[in-house]
């Protein structure tokens, strides 16, 4: 019996979550986690790692789906929240349908640039800690995902601070205002 190579089994997407690419190890479809300062690769589906993740953040991927479509009407391929860490949103997009098993997932905040590889047909993404994705997509046609990602945030951003500031309730009698805080 051959030695099975051991991968991690599930993964939760966190905040130093750069890109989530699909691998192929023979007939296994992984999935290659690249992170802030490392990479590894994941016995779940890319798709599945998004799914659970946004369970694990308590929502789900299908209202995450909706959020994003209603916020900034994208339907097809719409970035999504998939949770909200320490009050900043973990935004991510993908490359294809979200289904697709060749979709790559990335982090909104992990892109530094997007060029046209070599070919002009492709695209080079180059995330915050160097690395360099290459991605079967136009260069254009990523642009405009990532500009899609960019406004889901600042309709995030936007609504966080509409709920931040104070309520003013209007009554019909006014109130005195305290002399003194009441005793426990």
């Amino acid at each position: 019996m051959g030695k099975k190579n051991q991968y991690p089994v599930s993964y939760t997407i966190c905040s130093n979550t750069y890109a989530l690419l699909p691998y192929m190890d023979g007939h296994r479809l992984l999935t290659r986690v690249i992170e802030d300062r490392s990479e590894f690769l994941v016995e779940e589906s890319v798709y599945k790692i998004v799914a659970k993740s946004c369970s694990f953040y308590r929502g789900s991927l299908a209202s995450a789906t909706l959020y994003a479509q209603k916020a900034i009407g994208v339907k097809h391929k719409p970035p999504i929240i998939v949770g909200e860490y320490y009050g900043n949103p973990l935004i991510f997009f993908p490359t294809h349908s979200p289904k697709n098993k060749d979709s790559i997932w990335f982090n909104f905040d992990a892109i530094d640039l997007i060029a046209a590889d070599d070919s002009g047909r492709g695209s080079l993404v180059s995330l915050s800690n160097g690395v360099s994705v290459p991605v079967d997509i136009s260069p254009i046609a990523l642009r405009n995902q990532h500009s899609f990602t960019g406004s889901l945030r600042r309709y995030f951003k936007k609504a966080q601070r509409v709920h931040n500031h104070r309520m003013n309730y209007v009554t019909k009698r006014a109130f005195p205002p305290r002399s003194q805080q009441p005793l426990d």
